[in-house]
Order: structure tokens, then sequence, then C-alpha cells
């Protein structure tokens, strides 16, 4: 049920005026009605909006690459298998090493915007993009 702005009458939900007086209530019309407030997924900065229609977070990335980079999850999370492979190579050969690689990316992927890693990473069409 709602009510009409008008007469204050309950109506059903569905219902496209008031019964009572006849007002309009498929557009609400309240006096001081104050207007939407932004809220952080506005931001262009936002490291876990996607970007794109690819909807490839820099966040997740990020993270992925902080957390499981000897694996190469971030690369398969952005579509990169080659390098995906490859940085599980890198780190069998470096015994591990390639992670304090994988951590300054993710650091990096943290640092920029969403434009500069849909650039970067997503739109690349590099196999291997590091840095």
């Amino acid at each position: 049920m709602k009510q009409c702005p008008r007469c204050q009458q309950y109506v059903d939900d569905y219902s496209s005026f008031c019964s009572r007086c006849g007002q309009d209530l498929r557009t609400e019309t309240r006096p001081g009605t104050p207007p939407p407030i932004h809220t952080y997924t506005d931001r262009t900065d936002n490291p876990f909006d996607s970007y794109g229609p690819e909807g490839k977070c820099r966040g997740v990335a990020a993270l992925f690459a902080i957390l499981l980079g000897s694996l190469g999850i971030q690369y398969f999370y952005l579509g990169k298998t080659t390098a995906g492979i490859l940085s599980i190579v890198l780190s069998l050969v470096t015994c591990g090493i390639w992670q304090v690689i994988t951590i300054i990316q993710g650091i990096m992927m943290f640092s920029m915007t969403n434009e500069q890693f849909y650039e970067k990473y997503v739109m690349n069409p590099a196999t291997f993009p590091l840095f």
C-alpha cells in the first residue's frame, strides 16, 4: 500500500491515480525532497569499480597480484593465460622470488587510475604486461 501525497488516502501499490482525489501517483512530487546524494561509486578512482564492458576491476586484479601473484592468478583473471602460465614457470624457476615482482605490480595497480589500468592490462594486446 502507498499513500497519496495530496489527500493521504491509502491506495494499492499498482494504482496510477488516487481513488479519492485523482492525484497522479506515477511520479511522486513531494515538495522539499532533497536531490539524490552521490555515493562513492560515482568516483572514477574507486579501485573496485569495473571499467568497460569487460568488467575487470583493478582492485581485484591488484589483490590477486599481491596475494596470489606467484600463481599468475591476476593474469588469468585479465584473460592473459600465456602470462599466467609464464608467471607460474618464473615462480618455480626463481624459487618464489617472482612473488616480490608481483607484489610490486599489485601495488602499482592500486596506484593507477581505472583508465590507465584498462589501457595497460585489459586492452593491451601484449601477452605479458608486467609494468
